[in-house]
């Protein structure tokens, strides 16, 4: 807290405690002075005279007490606080004017005896107000200073030399309880001060505290993306050839098969199983962003329709599913592959959170960064894909959780707990974002947010393969891989539909055969090769052949065609027909 602002809490504070004092000074001035009209009026040359000045003290406490109950009830603020720090002053000095100037009245119209008593209960009076104004100093010295002085001003008038030092005596103790005044009133103060001092620390160390906390969380989850991203990343080229092989190999077996054998099935079940492990592995990157995106302006009003039918089969006939486009959407900047595996993992969680129905609601529009966007999204316009349903909701200790890597609410076998964290993946990775709203037994909203695209949309890659045939070929082809299995499903593909294929395990053994024979159309090399990896065994095989065609294939989620123009990259595992189309089009180019 600036000092400024502590000073100011400060003085609210000094006049907050005056009038939480009020109501004592109140008791004790009104009981004192009835006392002291019981004591001086029998003695009294003119009995009357206490009595009316008792009313007239009545009457100022009367004030006094309303002042106190205007108070409690008006609201805080720097400019009232003035106000009623000046109200305070001018009621304390008339509740003392009406002891002093009364004392000075009163005096002379009693005998001695009642004269010492009226100076012992002023006395009294200042000292007692030291006790409870000592917070404001202004109060105190407004109710000290006009009930003492006019007691020693009457003594002065007086003239002789007792009534002269009865007069400095009053001056003196004025002085000294002045003085004891200020030296409490800056104890408050200081005390003050401290207090605020000491809050404003222990709020900056709370908000600290609590930041910390934060970016322990976020080391966390930072912590468990690495530890997943480089797990994913060192198995994924082991599984992609596994995947490979197993979905390469089931692809031919089901082509060669006749379609009323009963071994069909069982092939096409494996081929389910083994895409499914595609999947997994593909969610697997998007949640560690280790993915290879092929992001461009896509309409994604027209991708949703397009899968619309698709949504309903997999949420099933008992949930209604509603779309809804904005017009004038804008084009998105996204692989579209990977917004359909969004949208579908997102109906998928819906569905399992309606398991007696209810609606699924797909709604997309325009959004911009300068309204309520995601903590994480830069500036800039976005399309939102939102994704509402009905169902059970979440709690707030789940919706803490939804991101964490394998965290599920589903049954034990019913999910992979990555499907919340793939979208985020993917997400963070196109440069959006994603935001997640849920209360238990409301249903869930998550908004995907995306970056817009600049150009007008183009087609999906999945427009773009559509009627994909398997081309029969003529021409050599070095196949260069050191996973046999790999190298034994590609070699007996490529030897199926026509082409002669020479096999190579390692670079020494490619390029020995370059070394031999000079008629080879086509290189098709694996990224990760033992001791060199294959964008290298392209380099070197060009020096031999310069007008070499060639073709990299990987199932390393990191492999990138580095300074290799024109040779088109390959991600395992992929499908016969497509890459036996990429194999024609290249030799056809």
């Amino acid at each position: 807290m600036p000092t400024n602002e502590i000073s100011i809490a400060i003085r609210t504070e000094q006049l907050r405690a005056v009038f939480r004092q009020l109501p004592i000074s109140l008791v004790v001035n009104l009981v004192n002075a009835a006392l002291t009209t019981a004591v001086i009026a029998p003695i009294a040359a003119a009995p009357s005279s206490p009595i009316i000045w008792l009313l007239l003290v009545a009457v100022m406490t009367g004030g006094r007490w309303i002042l106190w109950r205007r108070y409690r009830r008006s609201p805080s603020g720097l400019e009232r606080e003035h106000t009623w720090s000046r109200l305070a002053v001018c009621a304390s000095l008339l509740a003392g004017s009406c002891w002093g100037f009364g004392g000075m009245l009163l005096f002379p119209i009693v005998p001695i005896s009642g004269q010492i008593f009226l100076t012992f209960v002023i006395g009294g009076m200042c000292a007692g107000a030291v006790v409870l104004n000592a917070s404001h100093l202004p109060t105190l010295l407004a109710f000290l200073l006009s009930a003492s002085l006019p007691m020693a001003v009457r003594f002065f008038a007086e003239g002789t030399a007792a009534d002269s030092a009865l007069g400095a005596m009053i001056v003196i103790f004025a002085g000294a309880l002045s003085l004891a005044g200020a030296h409490l009133n800056r104890f408050f103060t200081e005390a003050m001060r401290l207090r605020f001092e000491l809050n404003d620390a222990n709020l900056r160390l709370q908000a600290e505290m609590v930041e910390h906390r934060a970016t322990e969380a976020a080391l966390r989850q930072a912590q468990k993306l690495e530890a997943v991203g480089q797990l994913t990343g060192g198995i994924a080229h082991d599984f992609n050839n596994l995947l490979t092989v197993v979905i390469g190999n089931l692809a031919l077996a089901s082509g060669r098969t006749s379609e009323n054998s009963d071994i069909l099935p069982l092939l096409q079940s494996a081929l389910r199983a083994a895409e499914r492990g595609v999947a997994l592995i593909q969610r697997l990157l998007a949640f560690a962003r280790k993915q290879r995106l092929d992001p461009r302006s896509v309409d994604l009003g027209a991708l949703v329709a397009g899968i619309q039918e698709l949504l309903q089969r997999t949420v099933g006939p008992a949930i209604h599913l509603e779309i809804a486009t904005d017009v004038g959407l804008a084009p998105a900047h996204v692989d579209a592959n990977q917004v359909e595996l969004a949208i579908l993992n997102l109906a998928i969680n819906a569905r399992d959170a309606m398991p007696v129905g209810g609606t699924l609601r797909i709604s997309l529009r325009n959004g911009s960064a300068d309204r309520s966007p995601p903590a994480e999204l830069t500036p800039g316009d976005y399309v939102i894909v939102s994704i509402s349903d009905t169902g059970t909701g979440m709690d707030a200790a789940a919706l803490a959780q939804a991101f964490d890597p394998f965290f599920t609410t589903k049954e034990v076998g019913s999910g992979s707990g990555l499907g919340l964290p793939m979208v985020q993946g993917f997400a963070g990775q196109s440069g959006g974002a994603v935001r997640i709203r849920s209360k238990l037994g409301e249903g869930t909203t998550v908004d995907l947010w995306l970056p817009q695209a600049v150009g007008p949309p183009l087609g999906t890659s999945g427009e773009q393969r559509s009627g994909l045939a398997a081309p029969r070929g003529t021409g050599t082809i070095l196949l260069c891989d050191d996973d046999h299995d790999v190298r034994r499903f590609v070699s007996e593909l490529l030897n199926s539909y026509g082409y002669r294929v020479l096999e190579a395990s390692s670079a020494e053994a490619a390029f020995c055969v370059l070394g031999d024979m000079a008629a080879i159309d086509l290189l098709i090399v694996d990224y990760a090769m033992p001791g060199v990896n294959g964008v290298e065994i392209i380099r070197q095989a060009w020096y031999q052949h310069p007008s070499l065609k060639a073709l990299l294939i990987t199932g390393d989620a990191d492999a990138v065609c580095d300074g290799l123009a024109g040779v088109r990259l390959l991600r395992k595992p992929f499908e016969p027909a497509e890459f036996l189309q990429i194999v024609a089009g290249i030799l056809a180019s």
